[in-house]
């Protein structure tokens, strides 16, 4: 019997209308809720690392300081497919899993899935494969 695959596995082997539908649903989501039609991949971890930090928006935030948030969303969002998660002792995020070599087409996929797993607990109208990832 081959073993379930991995978060990882999973989300790489998304398919890729299903993903553009979901990535849509986020995007309208995202769009009713701030008012902008597009919000890009960089803004929507500098959201989740916001949230995540639980430090709100700053206007006059030091560049150094934004690279901080945005990273911090990015392990969050990596964390929804398994490839990073907080040290229990320590909470610093980790590697838990070693990541394939990617072109840069499987890289944005990559990080697009995790970000629509990431806000697949908000969204209601999301296309349904990503409701078995909540």
């Amino acid at each position: 019997m081959t073993p379930p695959p991995s978060l990882l596995e999973a989300a790489l082997a998304t398919d890729d209308a299903l993903l553009t539908a979901q990535w849509e649903a986020v995007q309208r989501w995202l769009a009713s809720r701030f008012g902008r039609d597009a919000v890009g991949i960089e803004a929507m971890l500098f959201l989740i690392g916001l949230q995540q930090t639980g430090q709100g928006y700053k206007p006059k935030m030091e560049k150094e300081d934004k690279q901080d948030v945005i990273m911090e969303g990015t392990w969050a969002a990596f964390e929804k497919i398994g490839l990073y998660a907080r040290a229990p002792q320590t909470g610093e995020w980790v590697r838990t899993t070693s990541l394939p070599e990617l072109d840069l087409g499987g890289q944005e996929k990559l990080l697009r899935v995790a970000l629509v797993r990431y806000f697949a607990e908000y969204v209601e109208d999301l296309p349904e494969a990503a409701a078995a990832a909540r």
